[in-house]
């Protein structure tokens, strides 16, 4: 099951950064795990949305992030990061797991793809 949200943009978002929801305003803005405000519940944007655009983001789910998560071994936590907009592979100030590496399978090989947990 895929729980998304739309809202409008507070900001530039590009695909794939990790987003909450302005306490302030409701719209949705770049997020990261410098302090408890911005690392607020979210998840990561579907798609590039400027200013007043609307954003889907996905918050939980299973979603394929391309090649970035080829380094890091199944069952491997990622976490928001202090950097706006990104996730890590450790936590960041303030710790926020946002999902796992899981396996997909559509080849003989797995995949690897997100888990978020409902960031």
């Amino acid at each position: 099951m895929i729980q998304q949200f739309t809202g409008p943009a507070v900001e530039a978002i590009a695909i794939g950064q990790r987003c909450r929801f302005d306490a302030t305003t409701g719209k949705i803005a770049l997020g990261n795990a410098t302090n408890a405000g911005e690392a607020a519940r979210g998840g990561i944007a579907t798609h590039a949305a400027a200013i007043g655009e609307a954003l889907t983001i996905i918050n939980q789910g299973s979603v394929d992030v391309g090649e970035a998560l080829a380094a890091l071994n199944f069952g491997a936590l990622v976490y928001v990061s202090d950097t706006d907009g990104t996730f890590a592979d450790a936590a960041g100030t303030v710790s926020v797991a946002a999902g796992m590496v899981i396996p997909r399978w559509g080849s003989p090989t797995a995949d690897r793809v997100l888990w978020l947990f409902g960031i």
